[in-house]
């Protein structure tokens, strides 16, 4: 029976608007092109999911990689608080399956000094209906690593078998799947609450 759900965060349940809150700040195309490469999609934004290097030492290589458009960069980072904003329809979503007596864990790739600007900044509406949490940035692992899976599970003594995991990345939900937990890939809500309600009506069948 399933009993658990598991959320990954970002594009699931709040948006990572790095491309809006680019041209909110007035950057060219051109540079949000070279930013999706050499930025948000870097080696070194990896490290600051990781959590292993002073976040300090990885913002300076991002400002040398995004040369030379250092002042774009520095807008980016001054404004970061507005990096993420929840979909209307996330804490509903949790609240629904937790009416149905399932518990709502988040198991996320986020860099641990923004997810804590992130929460201060109210973007995380949905922190007080989960029932636990592990971010990569605070326990130095990162999906798709089976081993922030397994972290997760043994810190709250989960089955795997009675576990669903919703994530937008198919290497992450292919890990899950190998752990044993059931996967859904998510790629748009209506879609994704379809299969998981049938994921969980099959279960008590």
């Amino acid at each position: 029976m399933i009993k658990n759900v598991i959320f990954d965060v970002g594009n699931v349940l709040v948006e990572f608007r790095w491309r809006k809150l680019m041209e909110e700040l007035g950057a060219p195309t051109n540079v949000q092109s070279l930013f999706e490469k050499n930025v948000f999609g870097s080696h070194w934004w990896g490290e600051l999911d990781l959590g292993c290097l002073e976040e300090s030492d990885v913002v300076a290589h991002l400002r040398r990689e995004s040369e030379p458009y250092q002042k774009e960069f520095d807008a980016i980072w001054e404004h970061r608080s507005r990096l993420v904003e929840p979909y209307n329809y996330t804490v509903s979503w949790i609240r629904h399956l937790k009416q149905q007596g399932l518990c709502v864990y988040l198991l996320s790739n986020y860099p641990r000094e923004m997810f804590t600007l992130h929460t201060e900044c109210g973007c995380f509406p949905f922190l007080d209906d989960v029932d636990g949490k592990v971010v990569s940035g605070f326990v130095r692992m990162v999906k798709p690593n089976a081993d922030i899976y397994l972290h997760l599970i043994e810190k709250y003594h989960l089955n795997a078998s009675e576990c669903v995991f919703l994530d937008d990345r198919k290497e992450n939900i292919q890990t899950a799947v190998n752990i044993g937990m059931k996967g859904i890939v998510f790629e748009k809500y209506d879609l994704a609450a379809a299969m998981l309600e049938e994921y969980i009506k099959k279960s008590k069948a």
